[in-house]
């Protein structure tokens, strides 16, 4: 069970509460097993010494933290973490550390893991704080290592990875005012190479590059600063949670399995990496301009309401609903409309019934519900059929089929900010939105129902229609595979003939 949210909490205290709590018994076998190894194993260290790669007293150094108990190690870095940066990072100037110097050469390639993997074991150690804060304090302490993410090793990368997400992280949830100039620098050239492992097929490298996003994002200007690095970073984090939606959905239930790492799939998804996904967005969704952009760029809304629907997992639930709160209540002008017209209101309140023993998804969903339930009295039958046709997803909700309300309202709807509802129609007609989701086709068949009716009722507007592209495209539906859009494009275009003349 999470710990009850309080709402007085600040986005970043919140956001860290339910990172550290929520690893999900994080399945980081392959990665732990390859440290295990590179600690175990022995290394030339008299050879490397011989050779020049290393001196004399860095390996006294390094050998004294290296085969001791951890009551030791901590005690020796404790008393000298400042030594130990420099000689992991060296000074800033002409001693370049361990990693500065042997890092660009093709030898060494095992000291460099080695001192990769000792750094990430001192940095993840929480009784010696000093040593991340004496790395910091080494001038360009990033120079050092951000080269290393292109390092020709595969798992050099990754360990660099490790080191890296510890110290942005560090340095920007202890900084006072704006991060200093080098963090400023560093931080986008590491959230682009963490891009580069979502997009990667390695479900081991994408479920690495999602957890330092998760340390990273518990800082407010780590996630602004990725929000402004714009698609790169975020259209593969949806691209993820848009596959287990529409897999949860195609199948009509949440898929299982397994992955490459062990665990559980729902919708074609390994569930550890679309609950990080998932994670991800949430915090993100603490910054009032992504609660207010994010739905209207990525469509957003409606894959959430297919991963709740298919959740395998509490868990899963929990962590979209939570997203959708934060919509709700960062940017309701925004969110609350495409949430009601994306029929999430029921769902919710059958999730309230499925998953009872949270507090935090608990009163996230009461929240949901009872704004939504009030929303949904504030609005006319209009505005609520003018918002799902802006949304795109349309569905036979009751305006659709109801004679009175095409006979009060159709006039207003194709002159509705200047035909705005018109060529919403035409979009939805054409695919839109709604083109890749399992509801495609119920949104040819009643946007093609809506035109037919529109057009019989407001007959003078036929040339605009067709300067849309309305007629061709309902034309063109008249062979759909689907029985359903068949019969809504020929009805519509009987309307376009009936008033050719008009």
């Amino acid at each position: 069970m999470l710990p009850v949210r309080t709402r007085t909490q600040t986005p970043a205290a919140v956001a860290a509460t339910y990172s550290q709590h929520d690893q999900m018994s994080l399945e980081r076998q392959p990665y732990e097993e390859l440290c295990s190894n590179i600690r175990a194993r022995p290394i030339g260290w008299v050879g490397y010494q011989r050779a020049g790669t290393i001196t004399a007293d860095e390996v006294e150094r390094i050998k004294a933290i290296d085969k001791v108990s951890p009551e030791k190690r901590v005690e020796l870095v404790s008393q000298d973490s400042a030594g130990y940066a420099k000689l992991f990072l060296g000074d800033g100037g002409a001693e370049k550390g361990i990693l500065g110097r042997i890092g660009a050469s093709r030898d060494g390639g095992d000291i460099i893991q080695y001192i990769l993997v000792l750094m990430g074991d001192l940095l993840e150690n929480k009784d010696i704080p000093q040593f991340a804060q004496a790395l910091l304090a080494v001038p360009k302490p990033f120079t050092r290592l951000l080269p290393l993410l292109s390092h020709t090793d595969v798992n050099v990368p990754v360990f660099t990875s490790r080191v890296l997400t510890t110290l942005l992280s560090v340095s920007l949830n202890t900084a006072q005012g704006e991060p200093s100039e080098h963090i400023q620098e560093a931080l986008p050239t590491y959230l682009s190479y963490l891009a580069t492992l979502i997009k990667s097929n390695d479900t081991y490298l994408q479920d690495v590059g999602v957890q330092s996003y998760v340390t990273l994002f518990r800082s407010g200007y780590a996630r602004i600063t990725f929000w402004n690095s714009g698609a790169e970073g975020l259209d593969p984090l949806i691209a993820i949670l848009q596959t287990a939606a529409r897999g949860s959905a195609s199948s009509g239930s949440a898929n299982s399995g397994s992955t490459n790492l062990g665990g559980l799939i729902q919708g074609g998804v390994g569930l550890q990496l679309l609950y990080h996904v998932l994670l991800v967005v949430w915090e993100l969704t603490f910054e009032e301009v992504i609660a207010e952009e994010i739905h209207p760029k990525y469509d957003l809304i409606p894959t959430l309401t297919l991963i709740i629907r298919s959740a395998l997992k509490e868990k899963i639930a929990r962590i979209s609903t939570a997203i959708l709160y934060n919509l709700a209540t960062k940017s309701p002008s925004v969110n609350l409309s495409p949430l009601l017209v994306s029929n999430s209101l029921p769902l919710l309140q059958s999730t309230s019934q499925r998953f009872t023993s949270d507090p935090d998804l608990t009163a996230d969903l009461t929240y949901l519900i009872e704004t939504l339930e009030n929303y949904q009295r504030s609005q006319t039958t209009f505005d609520e059929y003018a918002a799902e046709v802006r949304s795109g997803h349309l569905r036979w909700s009751p305006p659709h089929k109801n004679t009175d309300f095409w006979k009060k309202n159709a006039r207003r709807i194709v002159e509705e900010g200047q035909g705005e509802l018109m060529k919403a129609l035409a979009t939805a007609l054409s695919g839109g939105a709604a083109a890749s989701t399992p509801d495609a086709k119920t949104v040819l068949a009643v946007a093609a129902h809506d035109v037919g009716v529109l057009v019989r009722e407001v007959p003078e507007k036929r040339k605009v229609w067709e300067q849309l592209g309305v007629k061709a495209r309902v034309m063109e539906l008249i062979g759909d595979t689907d029985a359903s859009v068949r019969y809504e494009a020929l009805t519509a275009v009987r309307g376009f003939l009936e008033h050719a003349f008009s």
